[in-house]
């Protein structure tokens, strides 16, 4: 366990992109990056062409280990770390995403797009307070040995794919102050990698520091072919096909009353943009989406197998790898290549969620949006998935044509209150969940993100500008129908 737990985490320190796009994701000038929260929204969208150049950005979490950004250093170590007293199950989350070059385009009808990302989630679930502990001091606790210890379930499970989509949105009503717009957007997957490890009924006492005593345990474990691993177990990654297919699907309702309308001698004071089409303004927008419906096909590596743990007096530091290691703790990481489950086909399914929002116009330019973001999964089950972090958030936004500003306040289901912020400049998006670490040093965290995109909308509307009559040199006079 300990060994899996290294390699998630390992993995989740060399991330470097991610994104969420909290308070951005779901305004009006989102563009083809909210087609992945609501494929509905590219229909009558605000921009007649969008392009995206790139984004990303990093998120991790957890409920258990808290720092302060004054606390870290060269020494940093347990001291410094800030342990969460409830007795709750703990967890940790990590998503990984890059945002490659995508487009839209969109009219009052109809809205379509095409985008590309590398996507990388990491979980890890139902690990009790007691074995958290354990983890955090790698073992150095003496006040804790001697005891018998129980953990129902542990799950940890890691995929990362490139997605390709296709959106098509289309507008289904309009008339008396009512939209409604539903979108689809199917994709292809590729999958670069998966991971799962789950361990249920497992009791266990820790001896010393090295030596662990495991009275039951029931082991599944599974690692795609991607990976294989050396003499010296490390470990290095190829490329291979494991297609996959997901789907996302939503509707957008808003009320458009007539008196927030501009006329027409308003808008023609207004000086157009490349990209930008004016649309009607909405009092309040409710959209329904379910994302991330979908599997990735591998095909199963090194270790993968399922099996019954029990020994005692486990010197993991010096018979993990050993074959003289007791036998009842399973053969495997002796026969190393010869897991029962490798060659066998592997499924794992995507982060399937279901996304409510509510957008609200204070007055022009300026709103309120609240989001329930919610990972659709059974807890302390053994499925192979990756899941969302469920969410639930109030964003006041403020926008305008080249810039805007939200500060969003959420709560996850990890336990964590964050406030944070973002900016639009003209085609650069940057922001965060959780800004309080970077404005205070000694504010205890236990959340970090930070996220970006460039995107240029570039076609005009559609409409041909008016351009001066050249003069008629051949003294020649058109005659004109009366």
């Amino acid at each position: 366990m300990r060994f899996f737990f290294l390699i998630l985490f390992s993995s989740i320190t060399i991330s470097s992109f991610a994104q969420d796009f909290l308070g951005y994701g779901h305004s009006n000038y989102a563009g083809i990056v909210g087609a992945t929260y609501n494929p509905a929204s590219l229909a009558d969208n605000v921009y007649s062409t969008d392009i995206l150049l790139c984004g990303g950005g990093l998120e991790v979490g957890n409920n258990y280990v808290g720092i302060k950004r004054s606390s870290i250093n060269v020494n940093f170590g347990t001291k410094d770390m800030i342990l969460r007293s409830l007795n709750t199950k703990k967890a940790a989350f990590a998503r990984n995403e890059i945002l490659l070059p995508g487009v839209m385009f969109s009219n009052g009808k109809t809205g379509w797009g095409i985008d590309m990302k590398i996507r990388s989630y990491a979980n890890v679930d139902g690990v009790s307070k007691d074995l958290a502990h354990f983890f955090v001091f790698d073992l150095k606790d003496p006040p804790h040995y001697e005891r018998t210890f129980y953990n129902r379930h542990v799950g940890v499970t890691a995929l990362s794919w490139l997605e390709i989509g296709g959106t098509y949105a289309k507008t289904i009503w309009t008339g008396a102050d009512r939209f409604v717009a539903v979108g689809v957007r199917p994709k292809f997957l590729l999958g670069l990698g998966a991971m799962y490890a789950f361990v249920n009924d497992m009791g266990y006492n820790i001896r010393n520091d090295t030596t662990v005593s495991i009275a039951r345990a029931n082991a599944d474990f599974g690692i795609s072919n991607n990976f294989t691993f050396n003499s010296s177990n490390q470990p290095s990654w190829k490329m291979g096909f494991n297609p996959g297919l997901g789907i996302d699907g939503g509707i957008i309702y808003e009320y458009r009353p007539s008196e927030l309308q501009k006329d027409e001698k308003d808008r023609k004071k207004e000086k157009p943009w490349p990209g930008f089409r004016q649309r009607p303004v909405y009092k309040y927008r409710i959209g329904i989406s379910l994302v991330d419906l979908g599997f990735v096909h591998f095909r199963y590596g090194e270790f993968s197998d399922q099996y019954a743990l029990k020994t005692n007096l486990w010197d993991y530091n010096n018979k993990v790898w050993n074959p003289t290691s007791p036998t009842p703790l399973y053969d495997l990481f002796e026969l190393r290549s010869h897991g029962s489950k490798e060659g066998k086909g592997m499924w794992m399914r995507l982060p399937f969620a279901l996304n409510l929002q509510y957008d609200y116009m204070v007055r022009e330019n300026l709103y309120v949006n609240a989001t329930a973001y919610t990972g659709i999964y059974l807890r302390n089950t053994d499925g192979r998935k990756v899941h969302e972090l469920t969410r639930l958030s109030v964003t006041p936004r403020w926008e305008k044509r080249w810039y805007g500003v939200w500060v969003p306040v959420s709560f996850s289901r990890l336990g964590n209150l964050t406030v944070g912020t973002g900016f639009r400049f003209g085609p650069f998006v940057i922001g965060t969940t959780n800004v309080l670490p970077l404005v205070f040093k000694n504010y205890k965290t236990y959340t970090a993100d930070l996220y970006f995109a460039l995107k240029i909308p570039l076609f005009p509307t559609g409409k041909m500008s008016k351009k001066k009559a050249k003069p008629n040199t051949n003294g020649k006079v058109d005659e004109c129908p009366k």
